[in-house]
């Protein structure tokens, strides 16, 4: 009884409040919420190769609700009860090179728009931006490998800031198979140093995460999917004393389903719902995403 209380107490919920706000730091550098990247939908990467330039843009979105979090044990105690709404806004420049036909290029633009709240908390603002580039390769006709790497600037709004340079670089791929489609990433996050103002430096763990979608279309307009996500973060050190700060490293693992719209060839609509199955150290997933792309 009493590691209860103690897992639920106030200070506890302070706790996982300061968790919540560094696992969103993450999100804006990873566009995601607490696992990096989980905004993709089916087909994500199910990219031409000899085409003529053209542009797309995108708006992500999800909700979530904090009142779970999983404590250093793996348990799910109560959480900071927050409302977090996050969006992102993506422009992509599709271009290709004469001499390499075969192999596709984009360049990628990045905003999230970020809202915490709760009784005695409000974070809101734009996060830092992340741009960078994307190449690809079609081993066949119904399959896509590439990598894409971004650039995360540390230029958002105090409240929301990472305040730390990230280097975010994954290996991507999609596989049409008759119906089925699958479609995924795997990458890894590099951020500098975090200066903060009357506090001593952190060095930040790295980040490792997978996304993966299986979707099946089950109709012309209709593509119901499968989701699973996973990151784990190596824990942060202070730099000026080199101890390793408590509770820092996480992990989470949480899957969930959806439905692709495809509503005319250049728009579709991707909604979702995901929940955090396990993990330490991080708020509970319990969110719904949304996802609108246009392209022309």
């Amino acid at each position: 009884m009493k590691d209860v209380k103690r897992r639920n107490s106030p200070k506890n919920a302070v706790t996982f409040t300061a968790a919540l706000l560094a696992a969103l730091a993450l999100a804006t550098t990873a566009a995601a919420s607490g696992i990096p990247l989980n905004v993709i939908g089916p087909h994500e990467y199910a990219l031409p190769v000899n085409y003529e330039s053209f542009n797309a843009v995108a708006q992500y979105s999800y909700v979530q609700t904090d009142n779970k979090a999983f404590d250093s044990a793996g348990s799910k105690v109560s959480g900071p009860d927050t409302f977090t709404a996050v969006g992102f806004t993506k422009y992509v420049r599709f271009f290709t090179f004469k001499s390499l036909p075969d192999v596709g290029f984009a360049w990628e633009f990045l905003l999230p728009e970020i809202s915490v709240q709760k009784t005695g908390v409000s974070a809101t603002g734009l996060g830092d931006p992340l741009t960078g580039f994307a190449v690809w390769m079609k081993p066949g006709k119904n399959s896509t490998v590439g990598v894409q790497s971004f650039l995360s600037i540390p230029v958002g709004a105090d409240a929301v800031s990472d305040k730390t340079w990230g280097s975010l670089t994954t290996l991507v791929g999609d596989i049409q198979l008759g119906d089925l489609n699958v479609d995924g990433q795997a990458g890894y996050i590099f951020k500098s140093l975090r200066h903060q103002t009357g506090a001593d430096d952190v060095d930040p763990g790295s980040t490792f995460h997978a996304n993966l979608r299986l979707g099946y279309r089950a109709h012309q307009y209709l593509e119901p999917f499968l989701a699973a996500d996973y990151q784990t973060t190596g824990r942060s050190t202070n730099e000026t004393t080199g101890a390793a700060i408590p509770n820092s490293a996480s992990n989470e693992l949480s899957a969930g389903g959806g439905l692709l719209i495809h509503f005319t060839n250049p728009m579709s609509l991707t909604m979702r719902y995901d929940y955090g199955i396990e993990g330490k150290n991080t708020p509970v997933t319990n969110a719904f995403h949304f996802k609108i792309a246009y392209i022309w």
